[in-house]
């Protein structure tokens, strides 16, 4: 089948920023307006704070199916320009494209021309992917789980990535006292504290291993915030550090070691876990020939920096999870592109392979 245009274009156009659940929610009705209309069995889900999220499914009423495929329709926040997106031959610009409404579009026109097929396959389409995913957690919990693969489409392409860091955000805290800033020996300012703090952490931090995949833990300053007025010293200065880790269960070993290098109060905002799944497990072989084929190259097995909504899926007991994606660049930047072609190859693709995989003679 092939791609819709179209609709792509005009689901880049809804601005579905993660925290703007009305339109995250029209994303949803967009979504699930368009699967219907060609024959998949839609569900829309809520969340306490009316957040809604989709599930597809080829089979009416199945939530465990053999290939469940997962993307998200929420996006990172962008000026209005980036909302209408611009066609440049094969690429197609503007927010979301690569991330991740083209690996969306990818997955329904697979959902679509697998309608009427009895193939196993569902779809969980999540929307705040950007701020944890909770969605994708909670359609888990709700049954939503493979029986043989769940492949998330948010990732690079032409590879297989089946492993990813973990994160944990925490807050560092410094307190003084503030006062006027003409006479700074008259107070303990928390600015000072903090910045040598951290300093005290940076220096401390192992070096990044230079391999190919830079796989080690790594922190980053991401938000800092301090005082209001230009001649006042305030009584408390904070910031957020963002660690990526590879080994499970070492959290609470990282926040320790920031506790105790920086002298500084530290809480932990929100966590993830890595993941980690078998590269031998056959689903994942399957699903790595049938891309070979299907595209023509070898493909090879990676890591990722980032996160995904894989961890939702993932774990003991669970299907192996494999993290793909269309062609594109520039994700989180107004940069951002996918390449048209590639969101058609990776529908191609899908569609083949629920069949192979997921058909009712593959069962």
């Amino acid at each position: 089948m092939t791609i819709d245009l179209p609709f792509f274009l005009d689901l880049l156009r809804i601005p579905s920023v993660t925290d703007d659940v009305p339109q995250v929610n029209r994303a949803v009705a967009a979504m699930r307006g368009w699967l219907e209309a060609r024959g998949v069995f839609c569900e829309t889900e809520s969340m306490p704070d009316g957040r809604e999220f989709l599930y597809a499914s080829v089979r009416r009423g199945e939530r465990t199916p053999k290939l469940l495929l997962n993307a998200h329709l929420d996006v990172v926040p962008a000026s209005p320009a980036l909302f209408e997106p611009v066609v440049d031959g094969d690429k197609v610009r503007g927010r979301g494209t690569q991330d991740c409404k083209g690996n969306a579009v990818a997955m329904a026109t697979a959902l679509a021309a697998l309608a009427g097929s009895g193939a196993s396959v569902g779809a969980v389409f999540s929307t705040d992917e950007e701020e944890g995913g909770e969605t994708s957690g909670e359609a888990v919990r709700r049954g939503c789980r493979a029986t043989g693969l769940t492949a998330v489409l948010d990732g690079g392409a032409w590879s297989i990535t089946c492993a990813q860091k973990g994160i944990a955000s925490f807050r560092l805290v410094a307190k003084g006292r503030g006062g006027h800033s003409s006479s700074p020996w008259c107070f303990d300012n928390p600015i000072d504290k903090l910045l040598d703090g951290w300093a005290r952490v940076r220096a401390a931090w192992p070096a990044i291993p230079e391999d190919e995949w830079h796989w080690g833990d790594s922190i980053a300053a991401t938000v800092v915030r301090a005082g209001s007025v230009h001649n006042q010293i305030p009584d408390e200065a904070e910031m957020v550090a963002n660690v990526r880790y590879v080994n499970p269960g070492d959290e609470p070993r990282i926040e320790a070691m920031i506790r105790e290098t920086s002298g500084l109060e530290v809480e932990l905002l929100a966590s993830c876990e890595p993941v980690f799944c078998d590269e031998n497990a056959p689903a994942l072989a399957a699903l790595r020939g049938a891309m070979a084929a299907a595209f023509g190259r070898e493909i090879p097995m990676q890591r990722m920096q980032g996160a995904t909504d894989a961890r939702h899926f993932a774990g003991p007991g669970a299907a192996p999870v494999a993290i793909i994606g269309v062609e594109g660049a520039a994700c989180h930047e107004d940069r951002e592109w996918a390449r048209l072609s590639t969101v058609q190859a990776y529908a191609d693709l899908l569609e083949s392979f629920g069949r192979s995989f997921a058909g009712e003679g593959a069962r």
